[in-house]
């Protein structure tokens, strides 16, 4: 793990990105989490305009619905960035905002499950020397996320959750998993509850 320099200026923010097909509270309480554990200025919750390792999704907009009916905290907003920049691939975006906003410390935010699912991604090892990253555990996902390929390849960047409020100004590599209190909705769970409610 790099050595923690000096405190940065410039706003600290987390990037939360997902389908939110559709946004549930167990989302609302990772953002939340990562703002506070991480001691952010703000999160942005980057909708997918069509996650590339999922079927076809309803539209962004009509999911970012779902997500501003959760009654965001003022620290928090919508991005449609990805839209915007005709992004398809997390890596792809990490490097525009770095480039565009070079006084803006990023952390990118994920579940756990995501973290399970990242060697999939494009270039997830590339991703881990862009940004810091914390890892939000999610219900079901703690062994299988702290024990895969991913946490392993990257176990000597991992900070202490006790740090964690320091992640933002580290450099990457540089990763932290927090284990709070766990909010079981998924979106899954809660698109198979409507398929079977009578139209």
């Amino acid at each position: 793990m790099r050595p923690l320099g000096r405190p940065r200026s410039g706003l600290a923010v987390g990037l939360f990105g997902g389908s939110f097909n559709p946004a549930h509270a167990g989302h609302l309480h990772v953002a939340e989490a990562g703002l506070r554990e991480l001691a952010l200025d703000q999160v942005w919750w980057l909708v997918s305009p069509q996650n590339p390792l999922k079927p076809a999704q309803p539209d962004a907009r009509q999911r970012a619905d779902t997500i501003r009916a959760l009654d965001l905290p003022y620290a928090m907003k919508i991005s449609h960035i990805e839209t915007r920049l005709e992004t398809r691939y997390t890596v792809e975006l990490l490097r525009i905002l770095r480039h565009r906003n070079a006084d803006t410390r990023f952390v990118y935010m994920i579940g756990a499950d995501n973290l399970a699912q990242m060697p999939e991604w494009k270039d997830w090892k590339a991703l881990f020397e862009l940004v810091p990253v914390a890892v939000v555990a999610r219900p079901g996902q703690a062994v299988r996320a702290r024990l895969g390929r991913v946490a392993r390849r990257v176990a000597q960047s991992r900070v202490s959750e006790a740090q964690a409020h320091t992640l933002k100004d580290r450099d990457p590599p540089a990763w932290t998993y927090l284990t709070l209190p766990l909010n079981p909705l998924s979106s899954s769970r809660i698109r198979m509850r409507q398929s079977a409610e009578p139209s």
